[in-house]
């Protein structure tokens, strides 16, 4: 059924639908609020108005139920035009309960997550409401659809973003207490072997090769104690709060320097703002200097290093610069920093901010990353 003969059958359906609501509404003893030719012209506003979109269907006691209608909601949401699919199956849609059934059911409203396929052959997720409603012999289905894609997308993106925090925490967890125990391990070591020394010493008399044994195990005992607290300091900078984030990035860079044996140059300019401890930015960008340093030390075979913290037109923005082995980028299997690299990448965007790679084989490494100094200029 097509043209006029199909929109007087719509139009029977809806008028039948308002004259079950009127007599009920008489039957309670309540005055109807208007006739029935202005409650068809009203449900048919709402019906051709909504933004969500709703289906008409024809229930058959045996077979696939029929699409009578379809608003101009749901022939944008699913890409089809009215006469492409009123009069065919509503299995055209392409929907399946592979989500399964949400848990919710009241007043005779099922309510589900369908995964269904769109005319040009993308899927969306779409939460659907549905009910029946007998007119006479016939039976027919009002279903309502919400396109929850977007949504579900976002939820699972945020669920991925907070696995890989979780795993980035323990992954500094886990360097930290490498570095407690061996620190502790070896002043552990160094104190028994110097005491057992000492006491050997003392047992043949030997006072003055005892009292040089005791001021070694004191400068032995201070180197292990600064390792400790170096330890202590990289997972948390307390200088933080005391001296701002431009101190305590020089700071980073001069014990850099001293134990990798690449030589460092930098520049550090930042605002009030910017180089305030309370700011998430401060911790933000240590953090993304930290690694940079770190991978710098581990993989690139560096001689030279060059940091650069600048703010400009809004951004904070963070370069190093290294004349090492370099690596290609295009290739995932030469990323041996690539974990590193990630986790920056991801401290980065944590902050509404960005990162970036440079590199080639033999030609260095560069590292930049902006952060917004504004809520709301992210990229």
């Amino acid at each position: 059924m097509s043209g006029r003969g199909e929109f007087d059958q719509r139009r029977y359906l809806c008028q039948n639908i308002v004259m079950k609501s009127t007599s009920r509404k008489r039957a309670a003893g309540r005055r109807p609020s208007s006739g029935g030719a202005g409650d068809f012209a009203l449900y048919r506003l709402i019906f051709e108005q909504a933004r969500d979109s709703i289906l008409l269907l024809e229930l058959p006691v045996r077979g696939t139920p029929l699409i009578r209608d379809a608003n101009p909601a749901a022939l944008a949401l699913h890409g089809y035009a009215r006469e492409e699919l009123v009069g065919r199956p509503v299995t055209v849609l392409g929907a399946s309960l592979g989500r399964g059934r949400l848990a919710r059911a009241e007043g005779g409203v099922s309510g589900f997550e369908v995964l269904q396929r769109r005319r040009d052959g993308t899927t969306m997720v779409t939460e659907v409401t549905a009910r029946n409603v007998r007119l006479g012999p016939a039976l027919y289905g009002i279903v309502v659809e919400r396109d929850v894609t977007g949504r579900l997308r976002l939820e699972d993106e945020n669920r991925r973003i907070a696995g890989r925090i979780m795993l980035a925490r323990e992954e500094e967890k886990k360097l930290l207490a490498a570095s407690l125990h061996d620190a502790i391990g070896a002043m552990h070591v160094g104190v028994s072997s110097a005491l057992l020394l000492l006491e050997g010493d003392l047992r043949r008399g030997q006072k003055r090769s005892a009292f040089a044994r005791i001021n070694k195990a004191r400068v032995t005992l201070k180197q292990m104690t600064a390792a400790l607290k170096r330890a202590c300091v990289e997972s948390w900078p307390p200088a933080l709060a005391v001296s701002g984030l431009g101190a305590v990035l020089r700071q980073l860079l001069a014990d850099f320097e001293a134990r990798s044996g690449i030589a460092v140059t930098h520049s550090v300019s930042l605002p009030d703002a910017g180089g305030d401890s309370e700011s998430p930015l401060a911790i933000v960008l240590y953090r993304l200097a930290q690694e940079a340093l770190r991978n710098a030390e581990k993989h690139s075979g560096a001689r030279n290093l060059n940091l650069k913290v600048a703010c400009e037109d809004g951004w904070m923005n963070l370069l190093v610069r290294d004349d090492g082995r370099g690596f290609d980028p295009a290739r995932a299997g030469s990323l041996k920093g690539s974990l590193g690299l990630k986790m920056m990448a991801e401290v980065a965007g944590s902050a509404g901010g960005y990162f970036q790679v440079y590199s080639r084989p033999g030609s260095g490494t560069t590292l930049k990353a902006g952060l917004p100094l504004r809520q709301g200029e992210g990229k």
